[in-house]
Parts: structure tokens; sequence; C-alpha cells
């Protein structure tokens, strides 16, 4: 089985790109735990929510590695929610750094930020500079962890041409 997750800011396509390429190649994929989770929730959410949210997202992971025949896609990891938690609250957190020593993927899709910032009642840094700065702390993260990546650019269906290349591209490795 090859494992794939997608990774980056917020507004870079990562639901579009997970559900296109399980599609093309015929799978699953897991959705955002974090969308369910926060969907009816009213009021600000808290570290411990971030927690939460890296739990189920990582209990969804766990589940469908167990099933997934040929290729497993991830619309969103743990890293994800490390980053959101140092970004939002200024520091690490043990809990969820102990949960993505556990995560294994064999690629990960970092989403470029060349797509335009859509509103999302979920979503919260529309600032180009801060986007840009979120999508460094991706690229420094999954470097500094020694993760293999890749950066997927492009509108929409490059974006998803490019994606599918670069998991053929891994796949004949």
């Amino acid at each position: 089985m090859f494992n794939i997750a997608i990774t980056g800011p917020e507004s870079t396509g990562k639901s579009t790109l997970a559900e296109a390429l399980a599609k093309y190649f015929g799978t699953e994929y897991i959705p955002e735990y974090s969308r369910t989770y926060l969907e009816n929730f009213e009021g600000r959410y808290s570290e411990d929510d971030v927690v939460e949210i890296a739990k189920g997202q990582h209990k969804l992971i766990v589940e469908k590695k167990e099933y997934s025949q040929n290729i497993l896609i991830a619309d969103t990891e743990i890293i994800v929610c490390k980053i959101w938690v140092e970004y939002v609250f200024k520091h690490s957190n043990a809990t969820i750094n102990n949960i993505l020593k556990e995560q294994d993927f064999d690629l990960y899709l970092l989403c470029d930020i060349d797509l335009p910032w859509t509103y999302d009642p979920l979503r919260e840094n529309p600032n180009p500079e801060e986007r840009k700065e979120l999508f460094e702390i991706y690229r420094n993260t999954l470097t500094q962890m020694n993760l293999p990546f890749e950066i997927v650019r492009g509108n929409d269906e490059e974006r998803i041409s490019n994606a599918i290349n670069i998991i053929k591209k891994h796949l004949h490795e």
C-alpha cells in the first residue's frame, strides 16, 4: 500500500485534491476530521479542541489503513494540528507531537498558496502575508522532519494533474 497525505495551509485545495485523486486512482480518501468536529461548534475553539481533532484524524487514518488495498489518500493529517497549535497558541503540544510520531505516510503533497483564499466560516488566515508565512512553516516542518514531500501548484485542473504525475513518479521509484 502507498500512503499519501495532503497537507498545507487552509484554502489551498486539499479537499478538492483528495477527492479528485481518490476518484482517479479508484480508492477512498480520508476526510478532514476537523470539519466534522467544528461543524456545529459555537464559540471559540481551544487547544484541547485541536488535540481532540488530532486524535480523531489519527483514528480515521488508522482505521482506513487497516482495510485499504492499494493507495490511501488523507485529506489532511497531524502536521496540520501541530502547526495549528503552534501558530495560534504559540507553543507545541506534547499529545499532538506524540500522535505525530505514530503517523506514517510514503508521500506528503504540500499544497501551495497559489489558489485564491476562499471564505469559509472555519478559516482564519486570509491575509496573504500570513498565508506565505504558514506555507513556509509547512515546508520547513516537512524538511526538518525529513519527510518525503513535493509541492503541488496550479489551478484546480493543473493541480490535480500535477499531483497525479507526482504520485505516479513515486509509485514507480
